[in-house]
């Protein structure tokens, strides 16, 4: 079976999702959908990135061009199954050609909870012509069932697996002043970790609001991370400034990290908040709570699974409650809560040695 992933090759998933079909003897390709270079095995193809180069950064045209030499590159190959990660509007424009194989659409979360009903109806005429809809919890593949009042028959959950567990397992043993030291944080510090990537959605201004209303004396006991190695470079800047400008202690993480050095960030850290405006079910949260961390999340995400599991970890109805949480958190850092009971369930959860046959009973059905 050929499999062909449309998918952002900067965030792990679509790249790890590909290594372990690889693993299971599925011919499986990666078309990255910012730069359309192609990944097999161990190989990059860039002919067709090469060509779209000249025309990406070409201002609202972009998008069209990119499908133009999507098109292109289906029609030179062929797929038994083209599985696009992360729905939008402009795949109509190619619907024709992506028809020629099996159509599968992965929705990510923000791609369903973000965009307005006109864009979802559009969008309408894509899920029609799928074969196949996953995704990555049951909340939001009801909720979506439930906005359109169809789909259901087509729809099932694949939760992507997370290969970072198995970089924290490796390294769970090394003293942590070690792994600070290495990172270049604060070795006497509390670390608290806010957000995962530089989006705006992260909320990191109102976190940053919160935060600075701490009092003096508890600021000086933490050093604040903020992880912003992909997403919106411009806004990253611009919270680099915010933060420039308060009284925190922080450091901002702007080289983008692989492997034993993505564990380090979960290892070192004592506090993850999370607090993304929407969500489907984050995997840098579950890396967090894998590595022993008290996380900080907003009651307004749908993390009910969590809770049906018995995750331990805090809720907040409101960024503006945070100051007060993340005290309170430091407080009782050290009371008697057996963290070690998230490490079993969240692997249970989220392994890829768990999650990977419902994507491969999905590929074999269609």
């Amino acid at each position: 079976m050929k499999i062909l992933l449309i998918a952002n090759s900067s965030i792990v998933f679509g790249k790890e999702l590909k290594e372990v079909l690889n693993e299971r003897l599925f011919d499986t390709y990666l078309l990255d959908f910012e730069s359309l270079e192609l990944f097999h095995k161990d190989e990059i193809d860039k002919s067709v990135s090469k060509k779209f180069a000249r025309y990406k950064n070409i201002p609202k045209l972009h998008m069209f061009f990119r499908m133009y030499f999507i098109k292109k590159f289906l029609k030179s190959t062929d797929f038994d199954i083209i599985n696009i990660h992360y729905s939008r509007w402009i795949y109509l424009l190619i619907l024709k050609t992506l028809e020629q194989s099996k159509l599968i659409i992965t929705f990510y979360g923000s791609d369903f909870y973000r965009v307005s009903d006109r864009i979802k109806m559009i969008q309408t005429k894509l899920y029609e012509k799928a074969d196949a809809l996953s995704f990555t919890n049951p909340l939001t593949k009801d909720a979506f069932v439930e906005y359109f009042n169809s789909f259901e028959e087509k729809s099932s959950v694949c939760r992507f697996g997370l290969k970072t567990l198995d970089y924290i397992e490796k390294n769970r043993k090394i003293n942590k002043i070690k792994i600070r030291k290495s990172l270049g944080y604060s070795q006497e510090r509390i670390i608290v970790t806010c957000g995962y990537n530089a989006t705006s959605a992260q909320q990191h201004k109102k976190i940053i609001d919160a935060l600075v209303k701490i009092d003096e004396e508890i600021l000086e006991k933490v050093q604040f991370i903020f992880p912003m190695t992909y997403g919106n470079m411009t806004y990253k800047e611009e919270v680099k400034l915010i933060l420039k400008m308060s009284r925190l202690n922080c450091l901002v993480l702007e080289k983008y990290l692989y492997e034993d050095d993505n564990a380090y960030v979960k290892l070192a850290s004592d506090i993850m908040i999370n607090v993304l405006e929407t969500d489907s079910f984050s995997g840098s949260m579950q890396e967090f709570l894998y590595a022993q961390n008290y996380v900080i999340t907003g009651s307004w995400l749908p993390y009910d699974l969590f809770d049906k599991e018995g995750i331990i970890y805090s809720k907040i109805d409101s960024v503006d409650a945070l100051g007060d949480k993340l005290v309170w958190q430091i407080n009782n850092m050290n009371t008697n809560v057996n963290l070690e009971k998230n490490r079993d369930t969240i692997y249970n959860l989220s392994s890829w040695k768990n999650n990977i046959n419902s994507w491969v009973k999905m590929y074999e059905k269609v």
